[in-house]
């Protein structure tokens, strides 16, 4: 009997690993945590001289706790990504961020000799296959090479999504891959992993590391809940998501959580020991000290003591969910975003500035939506009333210990960070005009305004560290994730081969078929679907460094306003809210939840992002729909800055229409490659020009 009690509470328990206890009268070690390693050994220890029955009792516990073990093995081999298999240290999350499948500690490797999970072993061979079989059946005629460029996309994209070798070192292939199977030169790929996006992410995250390394954003924090005093759990939840939010716009989501969440851990911690605490001098004054105490009032305060454990749940799930919205809101503040101001043919039209006010209202209206689900959940009905002015004091004075008083560093990196900002807005129309080549060339783009105010860091004298710069190269060294920049880099060099292949015509021909004939709103709709579905079970930078190449090369040979296709598509690959290993801030938040007294599981991201997913597929995709108009003019026919880029194949021809449903005296044509002297071209309708007979607009 008292094995059956042991499996059945086991097996009922909600939580896989670490959450079975059973009670044995007879050990004398006091309860058991089945599920976890030393389970079996505390039983073991208890019982050595007990009878043939608890010894029996104790095996079964041994049992429990090895199978508890591997079905956490099992369900982090299922991408359930837990806490417990994160790593804590800010070093190594910060890679972990960006690539869980590759950190997961304690995974079961079955394959390659232990060094790959199941589904890095399934994905290796799914990449091999499938370029194997590419370049073996050739199913694109037209263009041979095209082939070739396809089954290394293709390896790319496996490789990327399974993680069956570090992403950044997956981006090299490319580089190597393309030259030998005679699809363009070294020197010609080599250039797409350094350009002026590359220098645009370090001067943003020489920024980011100089704020990270003041904690300029932990002081600001503490002094605004101050100002407020005694913070309810509803604003408390606001003030962290708006801080975050408003951050992750300027920052990178890694820095921001990087930073703030052990902040948040710190005062939650303190408001458990505070309800503890005020729980321990309502017993005294009441005279339950010693005594059992009534039922109900034992009830209130472990019903207090839940409330703040639910609502660090809600807290942190907050964190990371503002701080993808955020992401949302600015060029900079996603890593797929840089995919997208790389893309050659539209690279000149996506400015920072632009993009702000197209985004930000889909990123507004996300983090409202992640805020209202949140509070429903883990606010309402909860009688725990918030932290005190004391707890918020105590903290700011463990900050004063830790850093000292405001200093000039932090002044002068926050007026470093509000200077790159300003500059990047106001780019457009106060800079750029003015600095160009007499034929009117613009000479300055966001990677000067970005890099300028970083290179002040290592000017200006730090006043807390005597001798030494505002930034150091240590610390840069130290926290520049500089994988990032190859990563970019293998993205852009698959798009190049896509040009240099041909892959881009064969691949936009059958897409071209559909989207011509698609309203708008079903074409964005359709596409946020499909990358929001594909970002919650893949990486979302893998999607967006596959993905988007794709979708550029499809609008091309569909003749189609190229930012109709990938606005949609770029913000939808930020939708991510269902899955913990969805995106870099949902990976740090689980870890550093390890530091609660309970963590953040797969359920609480499941949960809580299946609502807002829902909703923010259909409103994204409304939204973008019309800012994209309203800011873009994304549907308007091809524009001619697209056609002028010098990887679009197409020319601006007099040749009056409808196209799109509006009448045009000029439109792009596309060109015939296949054709030996590249004199056919393709408008929107379908019609073959002679460019001979035709006369272009230039």
């Amino acid at each position: 009997p008292q094995l059956r009690v042991a499996l059945l509470v086991a097996m009922s328990s909600q939580d896989v690993n670490a959450s079975a206890v059973v009670a044995v009268e007879r050990v004398p070690t006091g309860p058991v945590l089945l599920g976890s390693s030393s389970a079996g050994s505390v039983v073991d220890a208890g019982c050595k001289d007990a009878k043939p029955e608890d010894q029996a009792l104790s095996r079964a516990g041994t049992m429990i706790s090895r199978a508890g073990t591997a079905m956490q093995r099992a369900g982090s081999n299922l991408k359930l990504q837990r806490a417990s298999t994160l790593p804590t240290d800010n070093k190594e999350l910060r890679h972990a961020a960006t690539m869980p499948m590759t950190f997961d500690i304690e995974a079961e490797r079955p394959c390659c000799c232990g060094l790959w999970k199941l589904q890095q072993m399934i994905g290796f061979f799914v990449g091999i296959v499938s370029l194997v079989a590419l370049v073996v059946i050739r199913p694109v005629q037209t263009y041979p090479s095209a082939n070739d460029m396809l089954g290394i996309t293709a390896l790319c994209a496996c490789f990327w999504v399974f993680e069956v070798v570090p992403v950044y070192m997956t981006a090299l292939f490319p580089v190597v891959l393309m030259p030998l199977f005679k699809i363009t030169s070294s020197e010609i790929a080599a250039q797409a992993y350094w350009n002026w996006i590359s220098l645009l992410v370090v001067g943003m995250f020489l920024v980011d590391i100089a704020l990270e390394e003041v904690h300029l954003p932990r002081r600001l924090a503490l002094k605004f809940l101050l100002k407020v005093g005694v913070v309810h759990p509803a604003a408390l939840l606001a003030c962290f998501m708006a801080m975050c939010w408003v951050l992750s716009m300027f920052l990178n989501s890694i820095a921001v959580t990087l930073v703030i969440t052990p902040f948040a851990i710190g005062l939650l911690n303190a408001a458990d020991e505070q309800v503890r605490d005020a729980d321990a001098a309502e017993a005294v004054e009441s005279g339950e000290v010693g005594e059992r105490g009534s039922g109900s009032s034992n009830h209130g305060r472990r019903k207090n003591v839940k409330d703040v454990q639910k609502f660090s749940d809600g807290l942190l799930l907050g964190i990371a969910f503002s701080a993808t919205c955020g992401g949302m809101a600015t060029l900079t503040g996603a890593i797929p975003h840089y995919f997208l101001a790389g893309e050659a043919n539209i690279a000149a039209h996506v400015t920072w500035s632009k993009w702000f006010v197209f985004a930000l209202p889909v990123s507004l209206v996300s983090v409202m939506l992640a805020f209202g689900a949140l509070c429903t959940r883990y606010v309402k009905s909860m009688k725990f009333r918030g932290i005190t002015h004391e707890t918020l004091e105590a903290e700011y004075n463990d900050l004063l210990n830790e850093v000292g008083t405001f200093s000039r560093d932090e002044l002068l990196v926050g007026l470093i960070q509000i200077t790159q900002v300003v500059l990047l807005i106001i780019r457009p129309f106060a800079i750029s005009p003015f600095v160009t080549t007499k034929y009117d060339e613009n000479l300055v783009n966001d990677a000067t305004l970005a890099c300028a105010p970083a290179l002040l860091l290592f000017f200006l004298p730090s006043q807390v560290r005597p001798g030494q710069a505002l930034l150091t190269w240590p610390a840069v060294h130290e926290k520049f994730d500089f994988g990032l920049l190859l990563l970019i880099g293998g993205s852009l060099a698959i798009n190049s081969g896509f040009t240099q292949s041909g892959l881009d015509i064969a691949m936009g021909s059958a897409f071209a078929q559909l989207v011509p004939h698609l309203p708008t709103f079903v074409l964005n709709l359709a596409i946020v679907a499909c990358v929001t579905l594909s970002v919650q079970i893949f990486s979302g930078i893998g999607i967006a460094a596959a993905l988007l190449p794709v979708i550029s090369s499809a609008s091309l040979e569909a003749v189609v306003n190229p930012l109709l296709l990938l606005l949609p598509a770029t913000i939808a690959s930020s939708f991510a809210f269902l899955f913990p290993t969805a995106t870099p801030s949902n990976v740090v938040v689980l870890a550093k939840s390890q530091d609660l007294a309970r963590s953040l599981r797969f359920r609480d991201f499941f949960l809580n992002g299946l609502p807002i997913t829902v909703v923010i597929i259909i409103v994204g995709a409304l939204l973008t729909d019309i800012m994209g108009s309203l800011v873009f003019d994304s549907h308007s026919p091809f524009p001619k800055w697209a056609c002028t880029a010098e990887a679009a194949s197409c020319v601006f021809v007099q040749a009056p229409g409808v196209v799109q449903g509006q009448q045009v005296e000029a439109q792009a044509c596309i060109v015939d490659l296949s054709s030996e002297d590249a004199t056919m071209c393709r408008l929107w309708n379908g019609t073959m020009l002679n460019l001979t007979l035709v006369q272009r607009v230039f």
